[in-house]
């Protein structure tokens, strides 16, 4: 359950029901005088990173061309002549997937850049790569095989608050999260100071300097290799239109909702093949004033279709196709939240409050994470990231019109108790070795009779988790159950002053990933300098029990 409140002229959301979590003890009861907070002016642009500025010079280029009712072999011809192009094709690795010279290819740019033609031919089982000024046609396989090694000087980014480990979190999540050689992929990712040397396939290194380019600068809802086709497209999508189709043929409705609109719509026919869905089964609907995405949306509902936008073209694809091409965005949320605690709670709040079950926290394909506070980076579907920033926007004009109220200011000598759900294993470690890594004096023992701080272990109920390290919550409701195993837990609770427990969270992050985010590893939590209330309300705050 997710509760919006008003608070410090701020909208502080409370997340009061969570799966494993640490609990973070804190308590914010008592108002005392407001404090005032400037919030950041959020802008529009960029909206998006523009593929065309990552591409090589030649297949950045524009052309106009109509290719129909066409074969391969012509298409690689107009390339040779029309562009200059120097071409190989890999027939032998071509061959391999079942693609021969004659394929039938149909497609048309019009003014646009020829590597949007190039993405297209995906579609057909194809893929290509540029090095040494020639343009390689081969398998998709082959192309994701061929990797190179590129340096990536991050000084700026570094010194602009980034970290390298949330970075290399950020881009193994972000970007082809099955390709990384921790996950049994190809793809290799090492640091030497400022400079990233990464290891991967032509297509990943353009993904990951757009997104380093996003991170560098981006704004309310920022793209990652968005052709600028895709704005017309979206506003288009939320344009009005009616329409009266009866028993007309889908690909001949389609026809003409392109062309009286005049943008490029068109079916996806491998992935119509694949779910037996008929270019020409009839259409009938009409509905009048309403946005083409519910029309749209509507004229497919029962072939088990939906929408993408790709490579400039809004596609009418099946749902599995659509559910496997997932778009990197990147947010600028410093209005909402500016410390990690804060982060936490906004990240709880967007995965349960769109589509809950596309998140990889409960075996979905999407990831959401804090490349720093305020900087938040999504993979997901396109549908998915409507949904986000319309639930960004919703928080936005709650906190416009939210009460400024009192608050009591923070106390870092408060003593409080925080609750630590951990590794069973893990906690009785720590419990044992806290006392000697933090503050030994602060500790009641023989020694410090005066002292504040206590530690005790207690058994918690043990988690299922799947075959992948996921909570396996979902494993019961799908027909074929995968092998899960249960995990033992146990809670240290831990009675200390904030800024000690500031000092707790420090080391227990170091002893899980070295550097990585203590809020993610162990669950979340409240930030202990953030007294409950976050970064004084329309930021976003987790929930707390606490004792004194």
């Amino acid at each position: 359950m997710l509760r919006l409140c008003v608070h410090c002229g701020f909208v502080s959301l409370l997340v009061l029901t969570m799966s494993t979590t640490a609990s973070y003890a804190a308590a914010d009861d008592k108002p005392a005088a407001a404090v005032g907070v400037q919030v950041p002016e959020i802008a529009d642009e960029p909206r998006l990173i523009d593929p065309a500025t990552v591409m090589p010079a030649p297949l950045a280029a524009t052309a106009t061309v109509e290719l129909s009712d066409s074969s391969l072999r012509e298409v690689i011809q107009w390339l040779q002549v029309e562009q200059k192009l120097v071409v190989l094709t890999e027939s032998s690795k071509l061959a391999e997937v079942g693609v021969q010279p004659g394929e039938p290819v149909s497609d048309r740019l019009d003014d646009a850049p020829i590597y949007l033609l190039l993405n297209r031919l995906r579609g057909s089982g194809l893929a290509w790569y540029y090095e040494d000024e020639i343009l390689h046609i081969t398998s998709r396989e082959s192309a994701a095989e061929h990797l190179t090694t590129i340096p990536y000087n991050l000084g700026d980014l570094l010194d602009a608050g980034y970290d390298t480990d949330d970075l290399r979190m950020v881009i193994e999540n972000a970007i082809a999260p099955d390709s990384w050689q921790d996950v049994g992929g190809l793809g290799v990712l090492n640091f030497l100071g400022d400079v990233m040397f990464l290891r991967h396939s032509a297509d990943v290194h353009r993904q990951v300097t757009g997104l380093l380019a996003a991170l560098r600068k981006h704004g309310r809802q920022t793209f990652v290799l968005d052709p600028p086709q895709h704005l017309v497209l979206r506003q288009k999508l939320n344009d009005n239109v009616s329409v009266d189709f009866h028993d007309t043929p889908l690909d001949t409705a389609i026809a003409r909702l392109s062309e009286d609109l005049k943008i490029d719509i068109r079916l996806d026919l491998p992935a119509l093949r694949e779910i037996r869905v008929r270019e020409r089964q009839p259409v009938s609907l009409v509905l009048t004033d309403r946005t083409l995405k519910t029309v749209l949306q509507a004229m497919v509902i029962d072939f088990d279709l939906t929408w993408i936008l790709r490579d400039g073209v809004l596609w009418l694809t099946s749902s599995e196709t659509a559910e496997s091409y997932l778009r990197t965005v990147v947010y600028d949320v410093r209005d909402l939240c500016r410390d990690q605690a804060e982060s936490q709670a906004l990240r709880e709040a967007v995965a349960s409050q769109t589509n809950a079950d596309s998140w990889d926290d409960v075996g979905g394909p999407g990831s959401i994470q804090f490349a720093k506070p305020g900087t938040l980076v999504i993979r997901n579907q396109e549908t998915v990231q409507m949904e986000v920033l319309d639930l960004l926007d919703t928080y936005r004009a709650a906190l416009r019109i939210s009460k400024p109220r009192n608050r009591q200011a923070v106390d870092p000598n408060e003593v409080i108790t925080v609750y630590y759900r951990l590794h069973a294993n893990v906690a009785q470690s720590l419990a044992m070795h806290l006392p000697v890594l933090v503050q030994p004096d602060t500790w009641i023992n023989s020694g410090t009779p005066g002292a504040t701080g206590t530690i005790v272990l207690v058994e918690s109920k043990a988690d299922l988790m799947g075959p992948d390290g996921q909570l396996a919550q979902l494993t019961a409701k799908t027909s074929n159950p995968l092998p899960a195993h249960m995990v033992a837990r146990s809670v240290l609770i831990i009675n200390q002053k904030r800024a000690i427990h500031d000092q707790i969270a420090e080391v227990m992050r170091r002893v899980d990933t070295g550097d990585g985010t203590v809020f993610e590893t162990f669950g979340g939590g409240q930030g202990l300098g953030g007294g409950g209330g976050g970064f004084g309300g329309g930021y976003f705050s987790l929930p707390i029990r606490h004792t004194k």
